[in-house]
């Protein structure tokens, strides 16, 4: 039998509901094990056991009702990213010029857990204001990743990523403004769904890339990144811009079927060559037949696109001033270098310069409708190269040279630029031993559709290591 921080979300609730064991012993079981790793990974900033075991013993008294009416996270553990609002707990954001005060009440997609029954086990360390694609920032130690502890585990969502691969509960909350939660499921070998934009509520949105960026989920299946989007994303009127769309049964789309007819395009280039690992694009190749064996009409399509990472940077620049200058001047000193250069980079661009990356991504916008016109789905790998030693400046990949800045994002802010939904799906290891993953996007709206072509992936073994990394 599976020990109990292996179990997913789906076989907790069938445990509670058979009374194999209780949410206590799982949240008790689940902070053992946080015991003897995270010292070593890092992957908290705030750990919550007491609310959790309050919370715990509330929903082993809600399961031994037997009403038949129990939430659908009833005593499921999950942890929230610290750039987000739990009530009760600080939001550090990764920084140390954020204030250290108790949040007044969760953001709104987190009420939405809470009203689902999960038990939080803490918030996930973030790279300061989620800016960066590693997990390091003035707090404390860089996040490692369980497969290496020399290795990233991506940014910004890598405490999320390093808990949910080191087995620290099933479910994990992450934000993805450029694949800050597909990045990090890649380097550690997990599911890593970022939903259609603003497809889940918030209170505020804010400037540049805040605009771009969603919550997602972490997890270790596919069925049960699923369950927690299913309730993260319902519909919330306090949300003015939240989008109004009737969300596909996504929980039905977690189990394999038939493809038939679905058109997919698989590629390693987007917008002209793009750098890539021959063993990944291989593992791009190989998803692609497991796509056609289950019905799916697949060819390769390089979309002929304005390329992303001329918009993106810019977008991110202008977030990182507009939305916490303020709250950083005269504390420069105490920012991680990557903070200050962000901000000083949105401080010297111009209006034309800003005007102009909105009109390069109009152009975006316009060349994916018209290619999703011809494709349903776009495959692509999820990062070009498996995880780096912490810091590593890395300027070439597969021996061409490329970007340091961008080594990790190069297949990932198309997504969020054009809103589309895109989900990381672990496909198995490198000659090191380390994860490497395939990226699925759809068209705006069409989360379901993702998600179908994931469980099949995942029912194919296109991953055919461990969901769980062996720390």
């Amino acid at each position: 039998m599976a020990e109990i921080h292996e179990l997913s979300a789906r076989e907790l609730r069938a445990g509670y509901e058979a009374r194999t064991f209780s949410p206590e012993e799982v949240v008790e079981a689940i902070y053992k094990r946080i015991d003897a790793l995270e010292p070593s990974l890092n992957a908290f900033i705030n750990q919550t056991r007491d609310a959790a075991l309050e919370q715990a013993h509330a929903a082993a008294r809600r399961w031994r009702l037997r009403d038949g009416n129990q939430p659908p996270l009833l005593g499921v553990p999950i942890t929230i990213k610290d750039l987000v609002d739990v009530q009760g707990v600080p939001t550090t954001m990764g920084s140390l010029v954020t204030d250290r005060q108790p949040a007044q009440r969760d953001e709104l997609f987190v009420e939405r857990l809470r009203d689902a029954g999960a038990v939080f086990l803490g918030k996930t360390n973030t790279s300061e204001f989620g800016l960066a694609a590693q997990t390091m920032n003035r707090l404390g130690q860089p996040t490692a990743n369980p497969w290496n502890m020399e290795r990233t585990a991506g940014g910004s969502s890598g405490g999320a990523a390093a808990a949910c691969a080191a087995g620290f509960g099933p479910l994990h909350h992450g934000t993805d403004g450029g694949g800050s939660v597909r990045v990090p499921a890649a380097y550690c070998g997990v599911v890593g769904l970022k939903p259609t934009g603003r497809l889940v509520p918030r209170r505020v949105r804010g400037a540049g890339m805040s605009q771009i960026s969603t919550d997602g989920v972490l997890a270790r299946s596919v069925a049960d990144a699923a369950m927690m989007f299913s309730v993260m994303a319902r519909t919330d009127t306090r949300d003015p811009a939240q989008r109004s769309t009737t969300l596909s049964d996504v929980n039905e789309a977690a189990q394999a079927g038939s493809l038939s007819e679905l058109r997919v395009a698989w590629t390693t280039d987007l917008a002209g060559p793009t750098p890539c690992e021959p063993h990944i694009a291989r593992r791009v190749e190989r998803a692609a037949a497991m796509l056609g064996d289950a019905g799916a009409l697949v060819e390769r399509s390089d979309p002929s696109i304005a390329d992303p990472l001329e918009v993106f940077p810019t977008l991110s620049a202008v977030g990182a001033t507009a939305n916490y200058r303020a709250l950083c001047e005269g504390r420069e000193d105490e920012l991680s270098d990557y903070t200050r250069g962000s901000i000083r980079r949105g401080r010297s661009l111009t209006g034309v310069q800003v005007a102009e990356a909105y009109a390069r991504l109009d152009r975006l916008r316009r060349q994916m409708e018209a290619w999703f016109n011809e494709f349903d789905v776009l495959l692509a790998p999820t990062s070009a190269i498996a995880a780096h030693p912490h810091g590593a400046r890395i300027d070439e990949i597969a021996g061409r040279p490329v970007n340091p800045w961008m080594i990790s994002i190069l297949y990932t802010p198309l997504a969020n630029l054009i809103q589309a939904p895109a989900m990381a799906m672990p496909a198995g290891l490198d000659a090191d031993g380390l994860p490497v993953s395939v990226q699925l996007v759809a068209r705006e709206g069409n989360d379901a559709t993702v998600i179908r072509c994931a469980a099949v992936l995942e029912e194919a073994g296109l991953n055919d290591a461990s969901p769980q990394a062996p720390v």
